[in-house]
C-alpha cells in the first residue's frame, strides 16, 4: 500500500484523542517500516529477483514490538535534544503511541500482501483478503487521512483562538 495513506487511521486517532498520544512517535509509526521495503526491493533487483517478498520481519508483530522500542528511544533522545518534549512525554507514551501506529500500518498490510506475516516466524497469513483490495483500501485510508487531519487542523486553529 501506498505508504502515505497509513497515515490515516495514525491521524484518526489524533483527532479524537491528541493528548493520550505523542503525535511524533504515532505517524512515525506509521510509515517508518516501509524502509523495510526499500531496502528489500532493492536487494530483489541485484539478486534478480523481481518476485521475491519486499515485506520483512518489521511487517509482524515482533518487528511492531523491536521497531517501537528503537523508535520511542530514538525519539526521546531527539525530542529531549531538541527541547521539543514540552510535555514531557515518557518513553512509554512514545513506545505505545508508535506501536499503534506500526500495528495499525501492518494490519492494513496483511489485507492485501501474503507476504505480511503478522505471527512471524510463522508463515501464515489468516487475514489475507485479496490483492484486489488494494486500491479501495488505498482510497479509503487516504480519504480518512484527509479527513482526519481537517479535523485536527480545525482544533489546532480553535485551540489558538482560545
Amino acid at each position: 500500500m501506498f505508504t502515505p495513506t497509513h497515515l490515516g487511521p495514525s491521524l484518526l486517532f489524533l483527532a479524537i484523542k491528541p493528548k493520550i498520544f505523542n503525535s511524533w512517535a504515532l505517524l512515525l509509526g506509521s510509515v517508518v517500516m516501509d524502509f523495510e521495503n526499500v531496502f528489500l526491493v532493492i536487494l530483489n533487483v541485484l539478486k534478480d529477483c523481481p518476485g521475491c517478498s519486499h515485506h520483512g520481519f518489521f511487517h509482524s508483530i515482533l518487528g511492531a514490538i523491536f521497531g517501537s522500542l528503537l523508535l520511542a528511544f530514538a525519539l526521546a533522545f531527539v525530542l529531549n535534544l531538541v527541547k521539543h518534549n514540552k510535555n514531557g512525554d515518557s518513553r512509554q507514551k512514545l513506545f505505545f503511541s508508535s506501536l499503534l501506529g506500526w500495528t495499525l500500518h501492518i494490519l492494513a498490510d496483511s489485507l492485501v500482501h501474503r507476504d505480511v506475516f503478522l505471527f512471524w516466524p510463522l508463515k501464515i497469513n489468516p487475514f489475507l483478503v485479496s490483492w484486489t483490495l488494494y486500491w479501495p483500501l488505498s482510497w479509503g485510508l487516504g480519504i480518512l487521512g484527509l479527513f482526519s487531519a481537517i479535523i485536527l487542523l480545525i482544533r489546532i486553529v480553535r485551540s489558538k483562538q482560545a
